[in-house]
């Protein structure tokens, strides 16, 4: 399948006699243009447009050969590398590339992915308006070509659940994490850990909307899939006890909010030893919920380790 190909069409031959712009995306065009004519039995083209496309196509298959150029998969790879690295333009700029890539291909559901990222960084940047446009474009395009089952349309779904929260339109949010939630137990069943960050994301959206009793059977479903996953000392249902404790914490349930933070601070100083910096969130949420319940020593013992690590 090709997108666009009238305009790609004339983007290509209106640069087609200077050799020196040619480029591997160029001869990717030319390649699946005249695919696209032979596969679709389509005769009404002149015979100088054929001559031009059979000329450029034997020309760069000497040129540049069967490895010739970055190819969408090469493109996609190194974008990771640069978001890695903290290097979030670089990295749209070749999730873009794939994403070109991708689509004359016609491999939707790659382009997908690539969208995705490209939404998910500029979300992280607090650009919610460009995220939105990349990530409905990848939503209208995956729905009208693909199953709409698929877990890139789920990671979309959720992309726009995260973006609307941050908006404070909490019913949009969780239409979205709820759809996407369903794609993950209809292709991975209960019991896996995308699942479980699902029921997290919902959780943390009722929160958000003061539906607290929705929040923590969210959270809780969450913490069960984790617990059997992982272990009721792991790294990954520290968020499970922190949602949960979250949602005490603003029902006024302090003790049942502390029991959740105390786990989850244990579990953390396991994962990353006494002093670590990462403690500093949960020992501060463990001193305000203490303020809370009236126990000023225990408020500001907490207060005070968390303070410690901070000054380091």
């Amino acid at each position: 399948m090709v997108f666009g190909n009238r305009i790609i069409f004339k983007s290509l031959f209106n640069n087609a006699l200077d050799l020196t712009n040619i480029d591997h995306t160029s001869f990717r065009v030319i390649q699946l243009i005249f695919k696209y004519f032979i596969n679709n039995r389509i005769m009404n083209f002149t015979i100088g447009t054929l001559s031009i496309a059979i000329f450029f196509l034997l020309l760069m298959s000497d040129v540049c050969g069967q490895g010739g150029g970055p190819n969408a998969e090469e493109y996609f790879r190194q974008a990771d590398i640069y978001r890695k690295n903290f290097k979030p333009d670089s990295a749209i700029l070749y999730y873009e590339k794939a994403s070109i890539e991708f689509q004359l291909l016609g491999k939707v559901d790659e382009f997908v992915n690539s969208y995705n990222q490209i939404g998910i960084i500029l979300t992280r940047q607090d650009q919610y308006e460009r995220a939105k446009n990349y990530l409905e474009k990848a939503l209208n395009i995956g729905l009208s070509s693909l199953d709409s089952n698929l877990l890139s349309i789920a990671t979309t779904y959720i992309s726009l659940g995260v973006i609307f929260r941050a908006e404070g339109n909490f019913i949009q949010s969780l239409d979205y994490h709820y759809k996407a939630l369903t794609i993950r137990l209809q292709r991975l069943g209960e019991y896996n850990a995308e699942v479980a960050t699902s029921y997290g994301n919902i959780g943390n959206v009722y929160i958000s909307n003061k539906d607290f009793d929705q929040a923590i059977f969210a959270h809780t479903k969450a913490m069960d899939i984790r617990n059997k996953l992982f272990g009721p000392e792991s790294a990954e249902i520290i968020e499970s006890y922190a949602g949960l404790g979250n949602a005490f914490r603003e029902k006024k349930e302090y003790k049942r909010a502390i029991e959740y933070f105390e786990k989850a601070l244990d579990n953390k100083i396991l994962q990353r030893g006494p002093g670590h910096k990462d403690l500093v969130k949960y020992q501060q949420y463990l001193s305000e919920v203490y303020y809370l319940s009236n126990n000023k020593e225990k408020g500001d013992y907490y207060k005070s380790l968390a303070e410690e690590i901070l000054k380091k």
